[in-house]
């Protein structure tokens, strides 16, 4: 029978109306298989009403046909068809006169069709008083969104298009907008929330505008559903659990959590693998069991966090309500039965989508900036914490340090009273106990004072070669007693630093090397590399792990590789990375385990200025002294070496007098303190060459006994007193002068 219906009176150009309409077109229709549009039926029949439903995934070609009179005095017209899922639409337009076709292509240099935020239209003319038939073909090849197909006179359209356009572009800019923002914030911060909440953003916008008018413009799409949109929606989801994961700040150390969005990840890969080989609607339903996965394990574990992280992951939470929801309705429609309606309305969802993602962003944006207000907040209670700890130790410094020193003043006084190989034993191991804690105590106090800012360097020119050598003097001892190889190779190198701090830093690599080092060697070198000097302390220990190569650095941690009988408090590499960022003199580690490990520290070369003298060096026609400092007294030997060292004079330390013989070097002055002098004295003839060949000085309480030919130096040595020991040593290398000429 004949489908009847009633003719669309166009009287007004101020609205729209609705084609796909039960009371004014016959609905859609499956086209004849093989039929054109131009071959299109006058009259329509059917054995069923109007049907506003047209089912792609049985027929793939529908036709909708409608009859209009023309009311008014306007004769351009828009027929415009929301929904770029459609390809290449095509209008009938017939009249009593004949017949025109108009294709609605996909581009945009097409005369005949215009684009918009929503969809297309192809411009009509309908004169005044006549009256026509309109048919319009529309095709897909997979489900779509119900299409609305409008009628608009030609000021209307352009006057609502603008309107469209206009909101469509500001929140395509908002976005473009958040997301710029979030990749400078990562940059600024290095925090990878912002770059994955940035990238998350950014394939969203991706997404919706691959089925917008974007491709339409630039001419790249027939808006088939290809493997390059089911590749969007895979880095979709995976960008958005990489932002969770980063929010939540999942690792590795995480246990389960980890696991959960580890496997999460890769099922969603493996989903858009198989994606390539599966058909539209295969593809429809894997994925949105996947969106339900990725969904349910982020808001799962964004609840999980809520009571023991903070009220900022509710924002959390609800940033992804408005994405889930969008989501859930676009599963409806694709999956859920078509429901009759009357008519079709316009829709406004591509635009719409555009702001419930930029409502998504700024909630999640709310929830990162609180985030960082509570890390604030607690950094600033840590930083409370920490300020009030190192009060603590500075007020404690006082009284741990006095019973120390007295510790081991009555460790003197009872060294006579112990007799017996048994006592000797205990005493040797007290010694030993009181020199750790000791250690320890110094170290603790060192890392107080770098943690609290307390040291400032104090950038100089530094010999490297004095440094090594002093430092070699030191620790000869301790690697011998290891049976270990102890080798320092200095150059004439000077690099720009603070002495003591350099001291400092090397010594705790140097000593952290011999002690973990059971059999083999122990290195210090250096060389330079441009505009730096490498200094590399490497030895043939036990070795680092490459997962806890960063962590040693770490107050009190200790190597598992490290021997159990190693003593020490672990605070030597902390002290390390304290000084070095302190100076800007990096620190890097290789390291093999069971093989060794080489710690390398880069300072910039130093500029050698051209010599000049020292108003506070003492008048001497030598150019150099050499020292010999036998002083067992950190305290009483840095200052003075410190101070030798700026009168340019060579210093050495040993650890005994006999040391100083054997070496049989050129020494001009051998400086001991009272401990130290009782071995000279042991030595009997051979102590007789020190006060024959240079200055002999011993430093010492007021009324000690000293020999024929010593000086005395009170304690602290004051420069006034080094002066003028240098003094004498010039007076008496001039005195043997003569003897020296006369002899060759």
């Amino acid at each position: 029978m004949n489908v009847d219906l009633s003719m669309l009176d166009l009287d007004r150009t101020d609205g729209r109306y609705a084609l796909a309409n039960n009371s004014h077109s016959t609905g859609f229709m499956p086209a004849p298989i093989g039929q054109k549009l131009e071959d299109a039926p006058h009259e329509f029949k059917g054995e069923q009403g109007a049907s506003l439903t047209a089912n792609f995934r049985q027929h793939s070609r529908y036709w909708l046909s409608a009859r209009v009179i023309n009311q008014t005095e306007t004769r351009d017209w828009y027929v415009h068809i929301s929904n770029f899922g459609f390809q290449q639409p095509r209008i009938l337009i017939r009249d009593w006169e004949g017949q025109t076709i108009h294709t609605i292509d996909n581009s945009v240099t097409s005369g005949a069709t215009e684009i918009n935020a929503i969809g297309r239209a192809a411009k009509v003319t309908l004169e005044p008083g006549m009256s026509y038939q309109i048919v319009v073909e529309l095709s897909a090849s997979h489900v779509t969104w119900k299409p609305y197909i409008g009628l608009m006179s030609a000021d209307f359209y352009q006057h609502w298009q603008m309107q469209m356009d206009f909101a469509f572009k500001l929140a395509i800019g908002i976005m473009l907008g958040i997301i710029l923002l979030g990749f400078v914030a990562w940059a600024l911060t290095s925090d990878k929330t912002f770059f994955w909440g940035a990238a998350s953003s950014l394939v969203m916008l991706c997404y919706y505008l691959e089925h917008s008018s974007l491709p339409a413009i630039l001419g790249l799409a027939s808006y088939e559903k290809t493997a390059f949109f089911w590749l969007l929606v895979t880095f979709s989801l995976l960008t958005m659990t990489a932002f969770a994961a980063s929010f939540l700040q999942i690792n590795r150390r995480s246990g389960r959590s980890y696991s959960v969005f580890y496997y999460t990840a890769l099922a969603t890969m493996l989903v858009g693998l198989a994606g390539t080989q599966l058909s539209f609607n295969a593809n429809v339903l894997v994925y949105s069991l996947n969106y339900f996965a990725v969904s349910l394990v982020i808001l799962g574990s964004g609840i999980s966090r809520v009571r023991s992280q903070g009220r900022y992951y509710w924002m959390y939470i609800l940033g992804w309500l408005p994405m889930v929801l969008s989501m859930v309705q676009v599963i409806w429609v694709v999956n859920a039965p078509r429901e009759a309606v009357e008519e079709i309305g316009v829709s406004y969802k591509m635009i719409h989508v555009l702001y419930i993602q930029i409502l998504h962003m700024v909630l999640h944006i709310a929830a990162i900036v609180l985030r960082v207000k509570a890390l604030n907040e607690e950094k600033h209670r840590m930083e409370q914490i920490s300020q009030a700890k190192s009060r603590f130790i500075a007020h404690s410094s006082h009284d741990l340090s006095q019973p120390l020193h007295s510790m081991n003043v009555y460790m003197e006084s009872l060294k006579p009273h112990v007799h017996g190989q048994a006592g000797n034993d205990l005493f040797v191991r007290l010694k030993e106990s009181h020199r750790q804690m000791s250690e320890s105590f110094s170290a603790i106090m060192d890392l107080t004072k770098l943690e609290s800012g307390v040291i400032r360097p104090g950038l100089e020119t530094v010999s490297l070669e004095s440094l090594f050598s002093k430092l070699k003097s030191e620790y000869l001892g301790l690697a011998m007693s290891r049976r270990l190889e102890l080798s320092v190779e200095a150059e004439s190198l000077q690099v720009r630093s603070d002495p003591v701090l350099l001291e400092r830093l090397l010594r705790n690599l140097i000593s952290n090397a011999i002690k973990y080092t059971d059999a083999g060697k122990v290195r210090v070198v250096c060389r330079s590399v441009d505009d730096q000097v490498v200094i590399e302390v490497i030895d043939t220990g036990c070795g680092i792990a490459s997962e806890h190569q960063e962590a040693i650095f770490d107050i009190y941690h200790r190597s598992l590789d490290a021997p159990d009988t190693t003593s020490g408090s672990g605070i030597g590499l902390s002290i390390v990375r304290h000084i070095s960022q302190l100076l800007d003199h990096p620190v890097s580690l290789t390291s093999v385990p069971g093989k060794g490990s080489c710690f390398a520290i880069q300072a910039p070369l130093a500029e050698v200025p051209a010599q000049s003298r020292n108003p506070e060096t003492p008048s001497t026609k030598s150019s150099k002294f050499v020292v010999a400092l036998v002083l067992g007294n950190t305290g009483l030997r840095d200052p003075v070496w410190d101070r030798l060292k700026q009168w340019n004079c060579s210093v050495l330390i040993f650890n005994s007098a006999d040391e100083v013989l054997q070496s049989r070097l050129p020494v001009d002055i051998v400086m001991c303190d009272d401990a130290n002098h009782r071995d000279i004295a042991l030595l009997s003839d051979r102590a007789d060459v020190l006060t024959q060949d240079c200055v002999t000085a011993c430093i010492c309480k007021p009324g000690f006994t000293l020999p024929e030919h010593w000086v005395a130096l009170s304690a602290p040595v004051m420069p006034a007193q080094l002066r003028a020991l240098l003094n004498f040593a010039a007076r008496k290398r001039q005195s043997q002068a003569p003897t020296a000429v006369a002899a060759q």
